[in-house]
């Protein structure tokens, strides 16, 4: 119709052809998809429904423009109107476009949009929380930040709706893009109790590339304190122990009895209300799955420690006497070695403690073997003479004495290894802090965690032996100072500090917990208050990660209250 020179006046690319479909049409030539150019699955065929006749087509033209993407495809005029591309199925994800720049209408006219996008998606988007597991902190008004990963990249990322017990004392702030998957949003919060609750998010604005709404959400369960039962009498100074059947035993701390919560109990029950008397500084270490080995410990007629020892089966609460030690301890150090024998390190020997007040330190060790009930003392000595102290059985099967002191003021910064091997000592690395009535306690990674110092020079630092560098070295300063804390490591990784003192009288302990951010950022992170300022306390650490905090002293005064540290008891 039109002379070639002045080209198809009906191409909508043109001025002309803007023009003439002004006026011939209301709207511009095209062929559509109902699928919106997104798709699950494999797909194989797509029908264009256009808004004019087609005229006859060149479908081989049409064919070899899309071949290098579509294999086999062909091209067919089905109606006037209609158009079925048909191909090899696409199996993978992704953006293909179909060339359709061969497609004229009836009165020349070619499509406005000639490529046609088709987004092939076969998965459903999910998100995941990238290194936590359902469990995290109990912060108090304190910024945090959780990193999402999705399952693919996303087009969009927007907060999670909230939900839960918890949603009203969380506050999302930003949301950042790390990578095309992990996604970081901040978040405060701002909680009224201590009680364990829970928080769920949900991911209902955000999309992938291909629109699909992100399927799944997460539920995060926050740890919080719960009250125990009471214990039948208050203790201080003591170790709390569990058996096989997770029944958890507290005896001695000044009170000459034991007593027993069995797993699922609601109470103690008194089981030895008349234990062999001890005033203070038994050790004590689990045998078996069920037999209690206690050793030494000061009575109160005499200065001189104990060479008795028991046995305390925590089944049948039967307590019945075993060999005796070759010399009297206590506030000494007991630990099971890997053969399931037991060795005994340092202790104080006798105590005065009207002025001027002394002890004499040991520097002896001595192994009991369960097999036979007795006591072996070991020919070597320690490399000096340690109360005081802190003893851990590392992986290898040696063990690591920490600290301590031989005078009422002098802590130490040495260390020492015990081999069982050879039965010999031999000196560890330093402490950059001297350190006396700590504790000490072997991480997952099997790093030694030292802590709770109350002989330190008025220091707070919170010590680690790295095993791999054979050194020692100060990993952080607690906010606080926490003498005769509880440390516990968190289902995350963190490590969890309760109680403590602020003084050597303990006339100042604190009630707020903190978080050592453990392998992370090493800082210490605030994490609430317990119900009361206590210290010389005891804990454990039940199966399931729930933590359990036992007696100690409050204001000067035995402690009989108990608290439970977990999403619930």
């Amino acid at each position: 119709m039109f002379p070639s020179e002045y080209r198809n006046l009906y191409d909508q690319k043109s001025v002309e052809g803007i023009f003439m479909n002004a006026f011939f049409y209301s709207n511009p030539f095209s062929c559509n998809t109902n699928t919106n150019g997104k798709s699950l699955g494999n797909v194989d065929q797509i029908l264009l429904q256009c808004n004019r006749e087609l005229a006859s087509l060149d479908t081989n033209y049409l064919a070899e423009s899309n071949q290098s993407v579509f294999s086999n495809i062909q091209f067919s005029k089905i109606d006037s109107d209609r158009l079925l591309i048909t191909f090899d199925p696409l199996t993978s994800d992704g953006r293909y476009e179909l060339h359709l720049s061969g497609i004229v209408s009836y009165a020349g006219e070619t499509l406005l949009d000639d490529r046609l996008p088709i987004i092939i998606d076969t998965q459903i988007p999910t998100v995941t929380l990238n290194g936590y597991i359902p469990i995290t902190d109990y912060t108090f008004f304190s910024s945090r930040y959780w990193d999402f990963i999705s399952s693919e990249p996303l087009a969009n990322f927007a907060p999670p709706i909230l939900s839960g017990s918890l949603a009203s004392s969380v506050v999302l702030r930003s949301v950042q893009k790390v990578t095309e998957t992990t996604y970081r949003v901040y978040f405060e919060t701002n909680f009224t109790s201590n009680g364990p609750g829970s928080l769920t998010l949900q991911f209902s604005n955000s999309k992938d590339n291909a629109s699909n709404v992100v399927s799944n959400s997460l539920t995060v369960q926050f740890i919080g304190l719960v009250q125990g039962p009471y214990l039948n009498h208050g203790r201080s100074e003591f170790d709390a122990f569990q058996n096989d059947n997770g029944d958890v035993i507290a005896i001695y701390g000044y009170h000459s009895s034991a007593e027993i919560l069995r797993k699922g109990a609601t109470s103690f029950v008194l089981t030895n209300p008349s234990l062999p008397e001890s005033l203070r500084g038994e050790r004590g270490v689990m045998l078996d799955g069920k037999n209690l080995l206690i050793t030494g410990g000061l009575q109160s007629a005499t200065a001189y420690a104990s060479t008795t020892s028991y046995i305390f089966d925590t089944e049948t609460t039967a307590f019945t006497p075993t060999g005796s030690m070759n010399g009297p301890r206590h506030l000494h150090n007991i630990v099971k070695l890997q053969d399931g024998k037991v060795i005994i390190l340092g202790g104080i020997r006798d105590y005065a403690p009207t002025p001027p007040a002394f002890f004499t330190s040991s520097n002896t060790a001595e192994l009991y073997d369960p097999a036979t009930g007795t006591f072996r003392e070991i020919t070597n000595r320690m490399m000096t003479p340690r109360s005081f102290s802190c003893s851990v059985l590392l992986d290898d099967g040696r063990v690591l004495v920490i600290g301590g002191t031989d005078g009422i003021f002098a802590p130490k910064d040495t260390t020492e290894f015990y081999d069982p091997n050879t039965e010999t000592f031999s000196w560890g690395p330093t402490l950059p802090v001297p350190v006396g009535a700590l504790k000490c306690m072997k991480l997952l990674d099997g790093n030694v965690l030292i802590y709770g110092a109350q002989l330190s020079n008025l220091n707070n630092s919170t010590m680690l032996f790295d095993k791999t560098r054979n050194q020692i070295f100060t990993i952080a300063n607690s906010k606080i100072r926490r003498e005769w804390s509880i440390a516990s490591e968190l289902p995350d990784g963190g490590i969890l500090f309760y109680g403590g003192g602020y003084r050597y009288n303990t006339s100042e302990p604190s009630r707020t917990m903190e978080k050592l951010d453990y392998g992370k950022s090493n800082s210490f992170f605030d994490m609430g208050m317990s119900k009361h300022s206590v210290c010389k306390h005891s804990g454990v650490k039940f199966s399931d990660g729930t933590l359990f905090f036992l007696g100690g002293e409050v204001g000067g005064l035995f402690h009989h209250e108990t608290e439970y540290y977990g999403l619930s008891h």
